[in-house]
């Protein structure tokens, strides 16, 4: 590993100096013009190359609805351009949210979804000339659960490193396989009333650390969702069987999944007994589920951000990154060129992690389309920062450096905080500065700042 640095470059062959110099490499590209080509998503034609990457607002209403600033981001994103809006989670259990702003979809608040989606399809037929195409992440936050903010977990298994993190001892119960069965059902229900509500399709949440990426790297635990292969990809396959039975061929069922879960061997995901970064197990997955996307992350943002958001600034009290945010780029991008020559063009593959990149990440962006390396581009935090941006480079060929996101960390922050909603706190400073100092004032009066 090279030593972190912060951002400072100005120009494509500044970028390329810099890959030089680290002895890496990324496809380098300036013909934009690959952007504006048309993906075909599961018998639908989207009208560009980019999606929006699912970020979380935490900005629900106490019963999991959407509320204003929620309205206003999805907008925001539909306005900016991108093809596909690849919705953030959404739990389907009051139990499995991450925290009390969670968005939770139940059949209580199922119009607040219709409006959401109607909105959101609206916003982006107006400003654009096209409805973008939306999928929505379903999720249950398993160990980091904290629905009324006090933690709660449900753990799949006892992993010492993790257990270790976050304040679990050796007598704590795992989930059970009868309560994995139920939540199956609760998965399907909430993906039949996401079709009611006029989403185009659901994402079943494999990444992270949560509950369904845990479960695959069970090779400790004892039943049907332990062990072996078959038992510990069980879940997430029998759920999207039962899902594609039970919804209309025309509704998407796909999965955001995990390349890489970084716990040590026999604990995670995506290594091998030697400690080895592995993709035989994802790739073989992936691959036997028939994904009709293939979005993928890896690490434990709450560990190791800089394996899936390469960044500047790491969180407060965090220890500096323990690499040069360009490894981290290129590291994830060599993921999604694995993913990319398994599926042979069956299924669109979608990279991320390019933020820290800033106005140089059309370049590389181009260049791993044009090298068929991705189909897709995926923005996250730089949508947060940007969400005009996919507008800019198709109508004008460039984005603006003074609009792009500056991987601070702020918005993980706010997240980390529990206290104010989420957003860019350093380009749309009126609503979310007063947001992140809550959370950092809220800290400080416990004592954890």
């Amino acid at each position: 590993m090279s030593e972190h640095v912060r951002f400072q470059l100005k120009t494509v062959d500044d970028l390329k100096a810099e890959l030089d110099r680290l002895g890496l490499s990324l496809p380098i590209s300036d013909d934009f013009s690959v952007f504006g080509q048309t993906v075909d998503v599961s018998g639908r034609t989207l009208p560009n190359r980019f999606l929006v990457q699912p970020m979380e607002g935490v900005d629900s209403t106490d019963d999991g609805s959407p509320r204003d600033l929620t309205y206003r981001r999805y907008r925001r994103f539909a306005e900016g351009g991108a093809g596909l809006l690849w919705f953030e989670a959404v739990a389907v259990v009051n139990e499995g949210r991450s925290n009390p702003r969670q968005l939770y979809l139940h059949e209580g608040n199922l119009d607040d979804y219709k409006k959401l989606a109607d909105e959101t399809h609206d916003a982006g037929q107006k400003a654009c000339g096209h409805s973008p195409m939306l999928i929505v992440q379903l999720t249950h936050s398993g160990r980091f659960s904290k629905p009324t903010g006090a933690p709660k977990p449900v753990i799949a298994q006892h992993n010492p490193e993790l257990d270790s993190a976050v304040g679990i001892d050796e007598n704590y119960a795992p989930v059970t396989d009868d309560e994995l069965d139920r939540l199956q059902d609760d998965f399907v229900k909430t993906a039949k009333l996401l079709y009611q509500a006029g989403f185009d399709g659901v994402d079943m949440k494999a990444v992270h650390g949560y509950l369904i990426a845990e479960l695959l790297g069970c090779h400790t635990r004892e039943g049907k969702y332990g062990g072996s292969f078959e038992n510990r990809t069980r879940f997430v396959r029998e759920v999207i069987a039962k899902m594609r039975q039970e919804l209309p061929e025309s509704f998407i069922i796909t999965s955001r999944f995990t390349a890489h879960e970084p716990s040590p061997w026999p604990y995670g995901w995506g290594i091998n007994e030697a400690n080895e970064f592995c993709l035989d197990e994802p790739l073989r997955v992936v691959k036997e589920l028939g994904l009709p996307t293939l979005n993928f992350s890896i690490g434990y943002p709450r560990f190791q951000p800089y394996m899936n958001r390469p960044h500047d600034n790491p969180l407060v009290g965090a220890p500096k990154p323990p690499e040069h945010p360009l490894e981290g780029v290129v590291r994830f991008q060599n993921v999604a060129k694995a993913f990319h020559d398994m599926s042979g063009g069956s299924s669109p593959v979608m990279t991320a992690a390019l933020s820290w990149l800033r106005h140089l990440m059309p370049y590389v962006a181009a260049g791993m389309i044009k090298e068929g390396w991705t189909d897709m581009i995926g923005i996250g935090r730089l949508g947060f920062a940007y969400p005009g941006l996919v507008r800019d480079l198709l109508e004008k060929g460039s984005m603006d450096p003074s609009k792009c996101c500056t991987t601070c960390s702020m918005c993980s922050q706010i997240m980390k905080d529990v206290v104010g909603f989420n957003g860019c706190v350093v380009r749309d400073r009126e609503i979310y500065v007063p947001q992140y100092k809550a959370g950092r004032d809220a800290a400080k009066a416990k004592g954890l700042a």
